[in-house]
């Protein structure tokens, strides 16, 4: 197994002469993705600072995201919606969520392997760098970043072209190579990952399990622990840990803007003194159900809080209505009407259920309301709803309680309450351990986690994995 050597700090922020630097030497850049602007997710939101810094001709390639027209600017870039074959693209998504996801998360168990979508994987990936191909560019080389899973077959079909830089960023969890190892596909991932110049992780983690899973399915590969570099095929490969920041000032303007939305939260809602909060979207992988789990066992062992706190869970739409995410959706609405019933007591029930999107305003009025943050997945490639809590929390008060599997524990851990999501005792606990916690501990732990997410900026992470691509 692979031990990395202590990195130099990849949170260091980018100064006046690294961006000079990127802004003289950054060839044009093609940002390809799955989402686009205007859609949700990390990847839209961490891309946009970067026409605040660099005056750089930036095209963007993705399947959905706002339209433009005669390929106006949109944000800064401009944006290019790649017009595919609704059933390609609706096979390519099947492949995605019904055997990536599953596997990447580390669950198997419930990955379901279909050849025909796994074509329809490869098609598209293929007409993807045909479409970012065909948009000219404006200077020699090109540098073309992919982003995410959804796009791991894209750069074989860039890398043979003269004058390309194919570098990839993975926002997902890559598992252990025994679970990889089984894959059907697993060669085929590792070495198309293995085009690219420069390959981005979250977590030392997951960048250990790459590393381990090439060694595993690709044993002519040549891996350099510590320099972090893999040679394969007459090309070098090399791996860079950079968890995903968050624009801290954003979020800081938005906590202060929304402080009467957030004054009004508990009247309107009738909610009890203490308020814990969760907030998730629908998927088996955020740990939902565990998490209710872990509150079935606090109310049974802490009954003087009953009536004293309420539960609020913003619920946010799966990914895709299949099976498998519409099972685990019934199974956490049985388990939210069982722990209401069980605990109804003269008008009070502990679980309050809100199922809608919300928008970033609306999610800092609530993030200063609750006295305590529940982020529980079985895992995350890294979770940004963790890290836009500590942004909202200027009064340096509330307590995160936070899963070990996701992938922002490493960063945070200097203040969070750490539980393993799978055990509801330790949930219940930490609960417990945050209603008690002092004025003083609160603080000391949020302003250890604030000068954390402060100093890992959306922008610097942007701008520090270009520079890392651009390196000789």
């Amino acid at each position: 197994m692979a031990t990395l050597a202590q990195q130099p700090s990849l949170l260091s922020p980018i100064t006046r002469e690294d961006l000079g630097e990127l802004k003289l030497h950054l060839p044009t850049l093609k940002v390809i993705s799955y989402r686009g602007p205007g859609e949700s997710g990390a990847v839209p939101a961490s891309l946009e600072p970067l026409t605040r810094q660099l005056d750089a001709k930036i095209h963007w390639i993705a399947l959905s995201g706002l339209p433009s027209e005669n390929n106006s600017p949109v944000l800064g870039f401009t944006f290019y919606r790649a017009e595919l074959p609704e059933s390609l693209v609706e096979r390519h998504e099947r492949a995605c969520l019904e055997y990536l996801w599953p596997l990447l998360h580390g669950m198997p168990e419930k990955a379901k392997f279909d050849s025909d979508c796994w074509r329809a994987f490869r098609q598209l990936s293929q007409q993807m760098a045909a479409e970012s191909l065909r948009i000219a560019s404006q200077s020699f080389p090109t540098l073309y970043w992919m982003h995410d899973y959804q796009m791991v077959l894209v750069a074989p079909h860039l890398s043979l072209e003269a004058g390309s830089i194919p570098c990839h960023f993975w926002h997902v969890p890559w598992p252990s190579p025994n679970i990889m190892s089984t894959s059907p596909v697993a060669v085929e991932l590792v070495e198309s990952l293995l085009c690219n110049k420069l390959v981005g992780f979250h977590t030392t983690e997951y960048a250990t399990n790459f590393l381990d899973t090439v060694q595993e399915v690709i044993p002519e590969a040549v891996v350099d622990v510590l320099k972090m570099e893999i040679r394969s095929n007459h090309t070098t490969t090399r791996v860079v840990v950079m968890p995903l920041g968050l624009d801290f000032a954003y979020w800081t303007r938005l906590s202060r803007t929304n402080r009467p939305r957030a004054a009004a939260i508990p009247k309107k809602y009738k909610l009890a003194n203490q308020l814990v909060l969760g907030i998730d979207r629908l998927d088996y992988s955020k740990g939902i159900l565990e998490k209710l789990n872990g509150l079935d066992n606090f109310l049974a062992n802490n009954p003087t809080w009953q009536r004293r706190f309420h539960y609020v869970q913003l619920a946010q739409p799966p990914q895709s209505p299949s099976a498998d995410f519409e099972g685990y959706v019934q199974l956490v609405n049985q388990k939210v009407d069982e722990i209401n019933r069980k605990y109804h007591s003269d008008g009070w029930e502990p679980i309050l259920w809100i199922q809608k999107q919300f928008d970033h305003g609306e999610l800092a009025a609530w993030y200063q309301t609750a006295d305590v943050l529940a982020v529980t997945p079985v895992r995350d490639g890294l979770n940004l709803i963790a890290k836009e809590y500590v942004a909202c929390r200027q009064d340096e008060q509330g307590v995160l309680v936070l899963s070990r599997q996701a992938g922002c524990a490493d960063e945070l851990t200097v203040g969070a309450l750490l539980i393993d999501p799978q055990n509801p005792v330790e949930i219940s606990k930490a609960i417990a351990k945050a209603f008690s916690m002092t004025f003083e501990e609160k603080r000391r732990r949020m302003l250890a986690m604030r000068h954390v997410v402060n100093w890992n900026q959306l922008h610097d992470w942007a701008c520090g994995f270009l520079r890392q691509a651009i390196r000789p």
